[in-house]
C-alpha cells in the first residue's frame, strides 16, 4: 500500500484555460492507498488546501495517518485509492501567487471549473461511476451558481478589491486591511443565524468574544494561508460555476438529466450559500441520485470538518435494499444506515444496533465502541446499525410511512451483513433498550447466525406496563395543536416538547430525582431547566415528530414470540440457542429486573447481572460512567468466556 504524504506536482506544460493560457500549468495532488483499489477523487473547496494552512483541509475525511481500526474516516486508503486535488488558484496548484510573469498576480487568467475538471460526470460521463456532492464542498459543485450565492460573493470580493492596500492586485506586501475586511465580510455567511444565536462562535471557550472569533478564525485564517490575488481568482471560478456551459448550451435541466453517474446530494438544512431548496429542485432532473439533508445549525460549514456530529452524519454508510416488504406494507427503496469499525476480515463480528432516541450521527454508540473500550475494533469487527424510523436517512411520506417491526429491522441488518459486508456469522449482538430488544430478536429470526447476545435494560417482549407508559408521550404528541395528524408544515414544537416532558420522568429512578441528580452537578439551576434543555431541546433539535411516533410503535409491538411459536412467549425463549447476557437496571421503570429474571428462567444458556444503579433506565446507556464501567466489565467477561 502506498501513501504519499508529500504534495506532488504534475506539470501539464502549456495549458489553455477560459481566460487565456498558462505557460506551464501545475496541478498539486496527494495519493493515499493502493492504486489497484477503487479510485476516489476528493478535490479541495474554497479556503481548502492539501497542506495544513487552509481554512479547510481534506484530512477530516481521508488519510492513512488518521485511519485506525476504530476510526470513522470514510475515505479509507485501506479500501480505496484516494487522490486529493488542489484547485488552480489555491496557492498550491498554478495560482496568481506562484506563476511567473507575465501571468503573475492580477494578470493571472480566469480559470473555470471545466479547466480544473471539477464537473466530472458532465465532462467525462463514462469515466465516473458515482459522485457525492456535499454543499459545503462548494467548489465540487455540480450546479449552476444561482443569483443569490453569486451576489453574496460580491461582498467579500468588494471589501478586498476596494481596500487601501490591495492596490488593484499590485501590492508589494500582504494587504492586511483588504484580507481582514474580506474575512469579516465572508464570515457571517458561513454559519446559520441559529449558530450565532447560540454563541457557537465561542467554540466552547476557545474564544472569549465574537471579535476574537472573527480576528483569529477568519482574519487570521486567510492572512496566514492565502494570497489576496489567489482569493479573488478562485472566487471568480466559484461565481462562474455552471455545468450547462460545458454542454447543452446553457440548458440546465437537460445537462443534469444527462448525468449517468449515481449521485449522493447532501445539502445542509441551514446553508446560506446553497440552501437545500436548490438541491431539491436539482433532484427533479437527476435520474439516479439520492438527497440526504444534513440537519445542522452549522450552516455551510457543516460539511467541511467543523463539527464532529456533522462529520459523523456525512460519513455514515447507507445500504439500499430496493423494494423492501415490511409488516405494515412496503418501502419503495428501503435504506439502512450503518457504520463499521475494525478489520472486515476479522470473524469476531459484533452487531450493535441503536435504541430509541439514538442516532449514529449523534455518536450514540461511542460509549462502548473504540480503542480500549469493550467493543474494541482492534479485537472485533464492529457494525453499528440505525433502526428504521430513526431519521438516518429520513423516511418517506410522513404519517403514511408503514409500520416497521423489529423483525423487519433484523432482516434488513442481516442483508447488509451478508450481502454487502460478507459476514457469515455474528459472534455477538449487543444492544441497549430498543437495541436490546433487537439483540433478543436476532437469535430468534436467524437462530444459526448468532452465537451470543447481550441485552441491556431491555426485554424479549414489551410488557403491558411498558406499552402503557409509551401511550403517555405518544398521546401528548398526537393531541398537540401543531402536530396536525402528522401533516405539519413546520416543526410541531408544542407536540415534541409535550412528548419530551411526559417521557422524562420515566427515564430515571425516583431516588435519582430525590438526590437532585437532574441538576447535573450545577449544569442546570432547576428541574424545569433540565426538562427544557435536556428533554425538549434534545428531541426538537434532533428528531422529526413522525419519526418519533413510528419508532415508538416498533417498540410498543416488540415480541419475539410473534416471529415464531405463534405467540407462545415461554416457548420462544426456550428455543433460543445463543448464549445470553441479560443486564437490567435495578431501578429501571420501563424494563424492571423482575421481568428479566423471568426471562432468564426460560432461556437455555443465559446469565443475569443487575446493574446496581439509581440512574434508572439510562444506566444502560452512556449517562453514568460508573454504570458504563459495570456494563463494560460484564460484557468483557462474557465475550472472553468459552
Amino acid at each position: 500500500m502506498s501513501q504519499d504524504l508529500e504534495i506532488q506536482y504534475y506539470h501539464h506544460g502549456r495549458f489553455r484555460v477560459a481566460g487565456g493560457v498558462l505557460p506551464d500549468a501545475i496541478t498539486a495532488y496527494q495519493t493515499f492507498g493502493d492504486p489497484k483499489n477503487p479510485v476516489i477523487v476528493f478535490p479541495t473547496c474554497y479556503g481548502g488546501k492539501l497542506d495544513t494552512n487552509g481554512l479547510l483541509g481534506q484530512s477530516y475525511m481521508v488519510g492513512e495517518d488518521k485511519v485506525t481500526p476504530y476510526s470513522l474516516i470514510v475515505l479509507d486508503p485501506r479500501k480505496y485509492y484516494v487522490v486529493t486535488l488542489a484547485l488552480f488558484s489555491n496557492g498550491e496548484s498554478s495560482s496568481p501567487s506562484n506563476t511567473p510573469a507575465p501571468y503573475n498576480g492580477p494578470y493571472f487568467p480566469t480559470i473555470s471549473y471545466e479547466d480544473n475538471a471539477y464537473y466530472w460526470p458532465v465532462m467525462y460521463p463514462d469515466f465516473v461511476e458515482r459522485y457525492i456532492f456535499d454543499r459545503s464542498f462548494s467548489n465540487f459543485s455540480l450546479i449552476l451558481v444561482k443569483i443569490h450565492p453569486h451576489l453574496f460573493l460580491e461582498g467579500p470580493k468588494a471589501a478586498l478589491s476596494a481596500s487601501k492596500d490591495f492596490q488593484n492586485g499590485h501590492y508589494k506586501s500582504t494587504p492586511q486591511h483588504g484580507i481582514r475586511a474580506f474575512g469579516r465580510a465572508y464570515s457571517a455567511w458561513a454559519y446559520s443565524q441559529a449558530w450565532y444565536a447560540k454563541k457557537g462562535y465561542l467554540f466552547d471557550g476557545k474564544y472569549t468574544s465574537l471579535n476574537d472569533f472573527l480576528r483569529e478564525d477568519w482574519e487570521g485564517g486567510f492572512l496566514e494561508g492565502w494570497d489576496a490575488n489567489d482569493l479573488l481568482t478562485l472566487l471568480n471560478t466559484w461565481q462562474m460555476g455552471d455545468v450547462s456551459l460545458i454542454r447543452d448550451g446553457g440548458y440546465f435541466a437537460n445537462c443534469l438529466g444527462a448525468i449517468k453517474a449515481r449521485g449522493l446530494i447532501m445539502p445542509c438544512k441551514k446553508d446560506l450559500y446553497f440552501p437545500p431548496e436548490d438541491c431539491q429542485n436539482e433532484m427533479k432532473f437527476l435520474n439516479n441520485a439520492k438527497l440526504v439533508i444534513i440537519d445542522s445549525e452549522w450552516g455551510h460549514m457543516s460539511g467541511g470538518g467543523s463539527n464532529v456530529q456533522d462529520d459523523e452524519f456525512i460519513q455514515a454508510e447507507y445500504y439500499h435494499h430496493g423494494r423492501f416488504k415490511v409488516a405494515g406494507g412496503v418501502l419503495p427503496d428501503a435504506v439502512t444506515a450503518y457504520r463499521t469499525y475494525g478489520d472486515p476480515s476479522n470473524d469476531k463480528v459484533i452487531v450493535f444496533p441503536t435504541c430509541y432516541g439514538a442516532k449514529l450521527a449523534l455518536g450514540s454508540q461511542d460509549y462502548l465502541v473504540g480503542e480500549g473500550k469493550v467493543l474494541d475494533p482492534n479485537k472485533y469487527f464492529v457494525v453499528t446499525f440505525a433502526l428504521f424510523c430513526n431519521g438516518e436517512p429520513a423516511p418517506y411520506d410522513g404519517p403514511y410511512f408503514p409500520f416497521v417491526s423489529y423483525e423487519d429491522n433484523i432482516r434488513a441488518q442481516h442483508a447488509v451483513l451478508t450481502k454487502h459486508l460478507g459476514v457469515r456469522k455474528a459472534f455477538c449482538v449487543v444492544g441497549f433498550s430498543m437495541g436490546g430488544q433487537q439483540a433478543y430478536h436476532w437469535p430468534v429470526v436467524f437462530p444459526d447466525f448468532v452465537e451470543r447476545f447481550v441485552s441491556i435494560c431491555s426485554s424479549a417482549r414489551t410488557s403491558p406496563h411498558n406499552q402503557c407508559f409509551l401511550e403517555g408521550p405518544k398521546a401528548a404528541m398526537l393531541a398537540s395543536k401543531d402536530f396536525a395528524d402528522g401533516h405539519y408544515q413546520s416543526t410541531p414544537q408544542h407536540g415534541i416538547r409535550a412528548f419530551g416532558r411526559v417521557y422524562s420522568a420515566w427515564a430515571y429512578g425516583q431516588t435519582w430525582f430525590r438526590e437532585y441528580k437532574h441538576l447535573m452537578d450545577g449544569e442546570y439551576p432547576d428541574l424545569n431547566s433540565f426538562i427544557r434543555e435536556r428533554w425538549e431541546a434534545g428531541y426538537v433539535n434532533n428528531w422529526d415528530a413522525n419519526d418519533m411516533i413510528a419508532l415508538l410503535n416498533t417498540w410498543q409491538k416488540g415480541d419475539i414470540s410473534i416471529v415464531r411459536d405463534g405467540g407462545d412467549y415461554e416457548k420462544a425463549l426456550k428455543s433460543i440457542k445463543a448464549k445470553g447476557l441479560i443486564m437490567p437496571s435495578k431501578t429501571d421503570l420501563y424494563f424492571p429486573p423482575e421481568d428479566s429474571e423471568t426471562e432468564v428462567s426460560h432461556l437455555r444458556n443465559a446469565k443475569l447481572h443487575v446493574i446496581p444503579s439509581i440512574w434508572g433506565h439510562v444506566a444502560g446507556g452512556s449517562a453514568n460512567p460508573q454504570d458504563v464501567a459495570f456494563i463494560t466489565e460484564k460484557i468483557a467477561e462474557f465475550l472472553q468466556a468459552p
